[in-house]
């Protein structure tokens, strides 16, 4: 029973999230392509990601020796964190670029919990509080 109780709190929790968020927002995929204005705004070491082959040497990727292979989503949520940022009077949207910042932030770092030495650590520890916030103050 409690186990039951355990799993269902978070799931519960989620499905009201997805709800306070309103209509359509189950619909709205995001786009994790960057603009050439969004990608400059980005660390170096995502360029290789969006940008491909042209930035390939070290410094440019992640590196998966020293950090696995999960942090594919980082990148991806600092995209989404830079246009929240940009999302100026419209609360809905900076609070779901904001949601799935956070989302992907989390899935990194849970990824990276077993790579002591993975050298953005610190980069989405910080990125998870400056996330956190920064949704206190949306509504």
């Amino acid at each position: 029973m409690a186990v039951i109780a355990r799993t269902k709190k978070p799931m519960a929790l989620a499905a009201l999230l997805i709800l306070s968020l309103g209509p359509g927002a189950r619909a709205e995929t995001p786009d994790y392509k960057p603009t050439a204005s969004e990608a400059v705004l980005l660390p170096k070491f995502c360029w290789h990601q969006f940008m491909g082959d042209k930035f390939s040497g070290p410094g440019y990727y992640i590196p998966p020796e020293s950090c696995g292979w999960v942090t594919n989503h980082y990148c991806p949520g600092l995209v989404d964190l830079n246009r929240a940022n940009r999302a100026i009077g419209d609360e809905r949207k900076r609070r779901l670029d904001l949601l799935r910042a956070r989302e992907n932030t989390l899935y990194t770092l849970k990824g990276i919990k077993d790579f002591p030495h993975c050298p953005i650590r610190v980069h989405a520890e910080t990125t998870l509080r400056i996330i956190d916030d920064q949704l206190k103050m949306v509504r």
